[in-house]
């Protein structure tokens, strides 16, 4: 399975299929997404990656944050959360996820934060 992804609604939208039938679709902003730490099955028990995305000053981090992506070599970010993965779907610490990750038609589940 692929890792999850941390992305901000930007709002809704349609597209047209060859028939000319529209579909709903959803417009999501990946923001400077990326891979801060990686869990292992020989040393944590589990398989998962941990990804970053957005920017978050120094001034505004914890220090033992800072320490946390100053040992992946990443920028301090806004939102971290972590996503269990199989073992072959591992990502590099450092690297960066965008749109074409995920596979066109691929079905995701999504968990969204209400403002309201």
């Amino acid at each position: 399975m692929r890792s999850g992804v941390i992305a901000q609604k930007l709002g809704m939208t349609r597209i047209y299929t060859d028939e000319g039938a529209q579909v709903p679709v959803t417009v999501l902003k990946l923001d400077n997404l990326q891979v801060v730490a990686t869990r292992t099955e020989d040393k944590h028990g589990y398989t998962a990656v941990q990804l970053g995305a957005g920017m978050a000053k120094a001034k505004n981090t914890s220090r033992p944050m800072r320490g946390h992506f100053a040992a992946a070599k990443v920028e301090p970010k806004r939102k971290v959360a972590e996503f269990r993965v199989s073992p072959d779907n591992m990502l590099e610490v450092g690297s960066e996820i965008i749109a074409g990750h995920y596979l066109p038609g691929q079905y995701v589940d999504v968990t969204g934060t209400s403002i309201g």
